[in-house]
């Protein structure tokens, strides 16, 4: 576990929340393994008693075979091979290396202690397992239009480690639903860099990027695990709350916009600079509202922080 830092496990959705010293023991009882592009991480038909939970890379998951495209890629954070530990049965599918990986492989028997030993990792557990068997089942509806079957699995930004647009816009359907049926509110923040593209001039885009890594890592470290995120665009992010009226979305955002800006991050070479401010559009979907006038409700409030010069929360 040298090579495993407490930012790699906080990457993880299995961890979310979790208080790690607690679960130190645990932890220690991991391991470390770095695969090679191409290599072969779970064969399809075998038994396995281990999850892999993805430190760095991408997987590729072939359920018809090596030769076939694969369906989904997984990016860091995910975690694979859990369903075939909790059932004890064959695994279903191929998983392979995409790309130079590092992952973490935990024994079924250390999983079960984890459970045990941490509610909020059994509900992250319980949380993972749900989106998969929801998905499952619009597949075996039919509600997933044909060829995009698998899209938002495979819609991990490679950058960041979020999810995308294309994600975010099946999620926000499904949030809309959960939240008209359940008479819930649902709230949507978006966060904007200001003068990014200047930002990028100045410094370069390696300074750039790794500002937009360290920006996406510390809002989903502040988030709960049922709290969705996506990057929205370039140097766009949005968070969807479930069960959050538009004054507690308020306080959420003054807190990231405070927390957020202050965590200086660590160039290429060491150095550091200024970190930009950001500019936070708020919205809360109303009654008889469609989805996407959420979206669009966020973006003009958004367009008014930017006017007013950014570094402020409108909405």
């Amino acid at each position: 576990m040298n090579d495993i830092s407490e930012a790699d496990l906080k990457r993880l959705y299995l961890f979310r929340s979790v208080n790690l010293e607690s679960i130190q023991g645990v932890l220690d009882a991991c391991t470390l393994r770095l695969a090679s592009s191409g290599e072969v991480i779970i064969h399809a038909g075998s038994p396995n008693r281990y999850i892999y939970l993805l430190l760095d890379g991408h997987l590729r998951i072939h359920p018809h075979g090596l030769s076939e495209e694969p369906v989904v890629v997984l990016g860091p954070g995910e975690m694979v091979g859990e369903m075939s530990v909790i059932d004890q049965q064959p695994v279903s599918a191929n998983v392979v290396a995409a790309e130079p990986c590092r992952i973490m492989v935990m024994e079924e028997d250390i999983l079960w202690s984890l459970i045990q030993s941490s509610h909020d990792a059994a509900r992250n557990l319980l949380f993972i397992l749900t989106s998969r068997l929801r998905h499952a089942d619009q597949l075996i509806t039919g509600d997933v239009p044909p060829g995009e079957e698998f899209d938002h699995y495979g819609s991990v930004d490679a950058l960041t480690g979020l999810r995308g647009r294309k994600w975010l816009d099946h999620v926000m359907q499904r949030q809309f639903l959960r939240s008209m049926t359940c008479g819930e509110p649902l709230s949507m923040i978006l966060i904007d860099v200001d003068h990014f593209k200047a930002f990028n001039n100045k410094h370069g885009h390696a300074y750039g990027d790794r500002v937009l890594y360290a920006i996406a890592q510390n809002l989903s470290n502040r988030l709960r695990p049922t709290d969705i995120i996506a990057r929205y665009g370039s140097d766009e992010f949005v968070i969807l709350l479930p069960s959050f009226s538009i004054s507690a979305a308020r306080e959420v955002a003054e807190r990231l916009h405070r927390e957020v800006v202050k965590a200086v991050p660590m160039m290429p070479d060491g150095k550091s600079v200024p970190h930009p401010t950001l500019s936070i559009g708020l919205a809360e979907i109303g009654t008889g509202q469609l989805p996407e006038r959420l979206l669009t409700a966020a973006h003009a409030a958004l367009d008014c922080a930017k006017k007013s010069g950014g570094d402020c929360i409108v909405g």
